[in-house]
């Protein structure tokens, strides 16, 4: 047994979701909530501060400290999130969960101090969802690399990478848009970046998780035109890595996603508040909406990785093999 009273052989499935912002990780981890015994917690790179300190909305429109699951799963893991030393929590984010620090947390070998403490901690966490929620598979939708790269160091959990890839395009048009934050307040938006940077990140990012999955991550990579066209399909082959490959799906019917149930997620794009019946629908805005001139320079900044990923360089959305997932 260990520290938290768990036997230290059980693991923990963890799916993480990883990414570049605006590539429909939001929408992944809501479809993968709906599934009976998958439990998926947000973006927790973000949990520390937007959670107990700020106090933010959860996915469920509560706010943080009067959401009883985010209570409960402070209660299982910590003892209370007022047991948590918060300034040495962020501190060690701020250390450790850095692209800085991804070449240092992919080496083999023994970890620093602080890499070490962090992992510990990010270990009681989910220890204390699982146990909490009842969940049989826990999502983490932070999509950072570096997170990815942290949570190789956490024992006692056992990881599964969803990399999800959009045109890099429609990622670089979207960062352009303003979008409201309504678990902050009226006037709250989400940054916006200039396509040239969207562009840095969409290449550099998503190369990053290539260079994870050649290292031994379990990782499938995923193209959101490929999840919005033939969702349950999709759907069906990240389950197959946990341990709900037979998990019903009948949420899913046709190009719907029948929302049953809030998601208890801890930031995230604003589509998590969304309820009801929520219709898949591809957002190809990016081809009316992004000047021909920054299409043309973003197809050409990330070119190779486009083509990796069997989109078309050519200024429309169309691209090939259009019902086929890319698994990498």
């Amino acid at each position: 047994m260990n520290s938290d009273g768990l036997d230290s052989t059980e693991q923990v499935p963890v799916l993480f979701i990883g990414g570049v912002g605006r590539s429909g990780s939001t929408l992944v981890e809501r479809l993968l909530d709906q599934v009976p015994g998958v439990h998926a917690l947000g973006e927790t790179h973000h949990l520390w501060e937007r959670g107990p300190v700020d106090d933010q909305l959860c996915g469920c429109s509560e706010e943080f400290s009067r959401c009883e699951t985010w209570q409960a799963i402070g209660r299982e893991a910590f003892g209370g999130w007022d047991q948590v030393d918060l300034d040495r929590v962020i501190y060690l984010r701020h250390s450790v969960d850095r692209t800085r620090r991804v070449p240092e947390l992919l080496k083999p070998g023994s970890a620093r101090d602080d890499v070490v403490e962090y992992a510990s901690i990010l270990s009681r966490l989910y220890r204390g969802a699982q146990r909490a929620t009842g969940a049989t598979v826990l999502v983490d939708s932070s999509k950072n690399l570096s997170t990815a790269a942290v949570l190789r160091h956490v024992e006692g959990i056992s990881l599964n990478i969803a990399h999800v890839v959009r045109d890099s395009r429609g990622v670089a048009n979207s960062w352009t848009r303003k979008v409201k934050r309504p678990e902050v307040g009226d006037d709250a938006y989400m940054p916006t970046y200039h396509p040239a940077y969207s562009a840095v990140r969409w290449l550099t990012d998503n190369l990053g998780f290539e260079v994870l999955s050649r290292m031994g991550a379990s990782l499938i990579t995923k193209r959101y035109e490929d999840i919005l066209r033939d969702p349950e399909r999709h759907l069906r082959e990240l389950l197959d890595m946990t341990p709900l490959a037979n998990a019903d799906l009948s949420f899913l019917t046709g190009g719907t996603v029948h929302l049953t149930h809030p998601v208890h997620s801890v930031s995230g794009n604003p589509m998590r508040f969304k309820s009801g019946d929520l219709e898949l629908r591809l957002d190809d805005g990016w081809a009316t909406e992004l000047d021909p001139k920054l299409s043309t320079m973003v197809a050409a900044m990330t070119s190779p990785l486009l083509l990796r990923y069997r989109y078309s360089l050519r200024p429309d959305p169309v691209n090939r093999d259009p019902g086929s997932g890319s698994d990498g």
